[in-house]
């Protein structure tokens, strides 16, 4: 039997042991002969969890923070109002606190033994609480008797004052008084140099005297 020549290009292939070629539906043989099987890598698995949820989560955190410290700095910016709008009563407490020391000092301070009645009604007006009835007690059994005795005029003079402490609504103030005295009982005018501590109160929208100290 004629050997097939092979086509130029085209290796032969021939059944083992016979010189022949294998028909087409015969399989290939087996063994080292089979061509080996090519395993195309596996791509590596993605990331646990999503980008977009991961981004989205951070964003939601940036944002809650941002707000928080806007709240924070508002919040600060509404404390530092108040107490600037809190300090500044306390000094318009102070200025009028100490004003009305000084000319309460000279109302209480102040008498002439010719009109007692009227000096003392407008000094009471200025008082408040127990003081005022400490003050009636005081000029009605000490103050009017000697007076009215001696013929005492006597006239007050604030030198200088000082707020010792301030509130809103309670002020301290230190004040220098001078008293100059003429009275039959000695001959000339006498300056006393006094130091008082007057305590003032806001009531009804006025301040009054709450206590006096001489010091």
């Amino acid at each position: 039997m004629a050997r097939r020549r092979p086509i130029a290009g085209q290796r032969g292939r021939t059944r083992p042991g016979t010189g022949e070629e294998p028909r087409p539906d015969e399989a290939p043989a087996q063994g080292k002969d089979r061509p080996a099987t090519f395993q195309v890598p596996k791509a590596p698995s993605p990331p646990t969890g999503r980008p977009g949820a991961i981004r989205s989560r951070r964003s939601d955190a940036l944002l809650l923070a941002a707000l928080a410290l806007v709240v924070a700095l508002t919040i600060l910016a509404g404390l530092l109002v108040l107490q600037a709008r809190a300090d500044d009563r306390v000094e318009e407490a102070r200025a009028e606190a100490r004003a009305t020391a000084e000319s309460s000092a000279v109302t209480l301070l102040s008498y002439d033994h010719r009109r007692l009645d009227r000096d003392f009604a407008a000094a009471k007006k200025l008082l408040t609480g127990g003081f005022a009835d400490d003050y009636a007690n005081t000029t009605k059994s000490v103050v009017r008797p000697t007076a009215e005795q001696v013929k005492a005029v006597v006239t007050a003079e604030v030198v200088s004052s000082s707020v010792i402490r301030a509130s809103e609504n309670r002020v301290v103030v230190l004040l220098f008084v001078d008293q100059t005295t003429t009275s039959t009982r000695v001959e000339g005018p006498q300056v006393d140099l006094n130091r008082v501590r007057m305590r003032l109160v806001r009531s009804g929208g006025q301040w009054l005297v709450s206590g006096v100290d001489a010091l």
